[in-house]
């Protein structure tokens, strides 16, 4: 209906927003995490240390257990490569990157990109991996984060987010204001 219409497209123009923001912050943490961890795999010698470090970038996609998989990964390889020595010394680095991922990077990034809880994310990563496998887990968060914001903004006021600016006016069906003589309920004589 016409007088929802603002209100549902800031809403739509909020999920969008914060999908963007997700895979923005998202992609920051991957290429950090895959950079740290890529340049110890270099540093040590170990084998395909570029590939793991790609498999790292695409793991930190899926929060909280993709870049702790990719980094398993990268352990048995330095591990199997180099020795005990060398898988030591990379599981330390990736400890580290974990650490500062989630401590830091996370909380600032996509505390500010997508405001939810831990144990929001924590859910929709198990759900999404339990009815979709690999793509559900990839794909959980940021549908969360979408449909929590667009929920957020349709809930709120709508004195709050409907600007002057926001309201289209180029529908044709749109023909100005809504007519009360329609909108009123017929009376026991009319009907």
């Amino acid at each position: 209906p016409a007088p929802v219409r603002p209100r549902v497209d800031v809403a739509g123009r909020r999920a969008v927003t914060a999908l963007v923001s997700y895979v923005r912050a998202t992609t920051v943490v991957a290429v950090v995490d895959a950079v740290a961890i890529g340049m110890a795999l270099g540093i040590l010698g170990v084998p395909l240390a570029f590939s793991l470090a790609a498999l790292v970038f695409l793991g930190a996609f899926v929060p909280i257990i993709g870049a702790v998989v990719a980094g398993a990964v990268a352990v048995l390889i330095a591990f199997v490569a180099n020795g005990v020595v060398s898988a030591l010394i990379v599981l330390a680095v990736v400890i580290a990157v974990m650490q500062l991922e989630s401590h830091v990077l996370q909380p600032i990034l996509l505390g500010r990109a997508v405001k939810l809880h831990p144990l929001a994310v924590v859910l929709a990563i198990a759900t999404g991996l339990l009815v979709g496998g690999i793509a559900g887990a990839l794909l959980a968060v940021p549908l969360l984060a979408v449909v929590n914001s667009a929920v957020r903004s349709l809930r709120s006021p709508a004195d709050e987010h409907v600007r002057p600016q926001d309201v289209r006016t180029d529908d044709p069906a749109d023909t100005g204001p809504p007519d009360p003589e329609l909108d009123r309920e017929p009376t026991l004589d009319e009907t």
